[in-house]
């Protein structure tokens, strides 16, 4: 009997290590790197076989990972015959090869700039959600972006957060920006937890960081709404020879005006229950002097986006059943209305046209030269140079800024292949923008019983153009939301506070200016126009407050620009 139990223990030991084995090599990750293509008149091959090994090197020494051997990865891009992979191919060596993830990336060297952009290809889901872009100064700057990454990917497939950055020591007062810190001060803890909501559980006072020359005078806060506001843009939309602030609901056009320190409400249009307003602005697209409201609207799976116009004393409903997604971009300071019809898989992969008034009809005319399958959405056209070089600026997927040389000959996922393009100018490091604004990809495709259809699709954040330095280069003007949980979450999103940059080229990328000091609240939309009618522009801001952002607020704040 005793013999039994012996071996029946031994047994029960020898089959749960077979099974902890087997978990154990389940959990371990298999991974490919790639040589990254090299972009440069100078033989720099040896720059791309150090980061070949160095990142071998630093991936393999992690027990949870399996490095694929060079060898095997040089045979197979040696049969594909292709020098430059685009991130389908990368994708279909890494089904081929069964991995989990692949490490891809160019080098370009300009003179002795080293241009690096780096990234991690999960190859379950076709996403890239580890990635390092950094103009360089030689290599021993390269060496320590490459470690970094390294990092960045063990800890990704540890499925680990990685450590808090070290906050620096504050810098000196002659510094030209100041470092935020995570934590917030004891004055802001004390709002936060206030009951009853003050100016500055809004909007922090001390607005502008590094900004003392903008010529600051101070804040309007309206009255709050119950309400969630989605878009706002402003406006003389009833020809009365002042601005008007237009905000949109879910369902609702609203048309108020500043009166002293009251926003008091002119007219509300409602829409019906199925309507979903995503998207406001206002331009006077017909040219009769008044401008237009212009809403984008999806009704029943279908865009039906629309027109209203003051006409008679009441607005009234000009032009419906418009198929686009439709923005009001600023072109050197010329506002252009664009559209862009939904595509079959993704709702943004279509070319974008300008959209024009002809014959009583709002209709495509010429084809924009932004590179197709970027959406009209959180993009802009102007020049940033300081000559007249028009760029294309977007926020991509994961919010960074990218800028493009104009093109209708190339699709963005082209430019954005294994080895970089001609096309791509500049990509940020730090994301901007978050927004909270979506359509359900499913229902605008008709797909609701497909398991495979995207769930939502986030509209992204305006980016604005203007020369407020006044030194004849205009600069970007951006949002950028904060969330506590990050964004990591694909369909969920909550922000809780936002900032607004102002940043400008420098001849290798756009640099900070300033940037105001926290906001509590989420930023819905933002415009730089008058909104108080004394000839001069505001930063004007649509905030959500509350986690269900069910209030709202119109904020603006006086820069003393013309």
């Amino acid at each position: 009997m005793k013999r039994c139990l012996v071996f029946f223990c031994i047994l029960g030991v020898m089959l749960s290590g077979s099974v902890w084995a087997e978990n154990a090599k389940d959990q371990v990750k298999k991974i490919a790197v790639l040589p990254f293509s090299v972009h440069s008149s100078e033989d720099i091959n040896y720059v791309r076989d150090g980061i070949w090994d160095m990142l071998i090197s630093r991936l393999s020494a992690d027990a949870g990972i399996n490095v694929s051997a060079k060898q095997k990865v040089t045979n197979i891009l040696d049969k594909s015959g292709k020098k430059e992979l685009t991130v389908a191919d990368v994708y279909g060596l890494g089904k081929k090869l069964d991995l989990d993830y692949v490490v891809w990336g160019s080098i370009t060297k300009i003179g002795n700039s080293i241009s690096l952009d780096a990234k991690l290809l999960d190859v379950a889901t076709y996403k890239t959600p580890v990635g390092v872009f950094e103009q360089c100064r030689g290599m021993d700057d390269v060496i320590p972006r490459i470690s970094d990454f390294a990092k960045k990917i063990t800890y990704h497939v540890q499925g680990k957060t990685p450590p808090a950055p070290v906050v620096a020591a504050a810098p000196s007062s002659a510094s030209k920006t100041s470092p935020t810190s995570p934590f917030q001060s004891p004055d802001e803890i004390k709002v936060l937890k206030a009951k009853k909501g003050t100016f500055t559980s809004v909007i922090n006072p001390a607005f502008i960081t590094a900004a003392d020359s903008l010529g600051k005078k101070g804040f309007w806060m309206s009255q709050k709404q119950k309400r969630r506001f989605k878009g706002m843009d402003i406006g003389d939309v009833n020809g009365d020879g002042l601005n008007e602030v237009v905000v949109i609901d879910e369902h609702s056009v609203m048309i108020y005006q500043k009166i002293g320190v009251n926003l008091k409400l002119l007219n509300k249009i409602s829409g019906k229950a199925s309507n979903s307003y995503i998207a406001v602005d206002v331009a006077d697209v017909n040219e009769n002097g008044i401008p237009e409201i212009i809403v984008t609207n999806v009704e029943n799976r279908n865009l039906d986006s629309f027109v209203l116009e003051f006409q008679d004393g009441k607005f009234v409903k000009t032009a419906s059943n418009l198929r686009w997604f439709l923005r009001v971009i600023n072109i050197s300071g010329m506002p252009q209305l664009i559209g862009q019809k939904r595509g079959m898989e993704e709702p943004f992969s279509n070319p974008i046209y300008e959209i024009v008034y002809s014959k009583g009809e709002y209709t495509e005319g010429e084809r924009m030269s932004i590179p197709q399958g970027l959406s009209v959405y959180g993009l802009t056209i102007d020049s940033i140079e300081g000559n007249n070089t028009e760029r294309v600026i977007a926020l991509d997927e994961y919010g960074h800024i990218r800028i493009y040389k104009k093109t209708k000959e190339s699709v963005y996922y082209k430019i954005h292949v294994f080895g970089g393009s001609d096309y791509l100018i500049w990509k940020s490091d730090e994301v901007f923008g978050g927004s909270n604004n979506y359509v359900d990809f499913k229902d605008i495709l008709g797909n609701t019983d497909s398991g495979d259809a995207p769930g939502k699709v986030f509209i992204k954040e305006r980016i604005l153009t203007y020369d407020i330095n006044r030194n004849g280069k205009r600069e970007v003007v951006v949002v950028k939301n904060l969330s506590p949980m990050g964004r990591v979450m694909k369909n969920a999103r909550m922000f809780t506070r936002s900032e607004i940059y102002d940043l400008e080229w420098d001849g290798l990328g756009l640099s900070e200016n300033w940037r105001t000091k926290k906001i509590q609240g989420y930023v819905a939309d933002y415009q730089f126009k008058d909104i108080d009618n004394d000839g001069k522009k505001e930063v004007v801001l649509a905030i959500g407050l509350g986690a269900l952002l069910s209030r709202s607020v119109i904020v603006a704040y006086d820069l003393d620009v013309q």
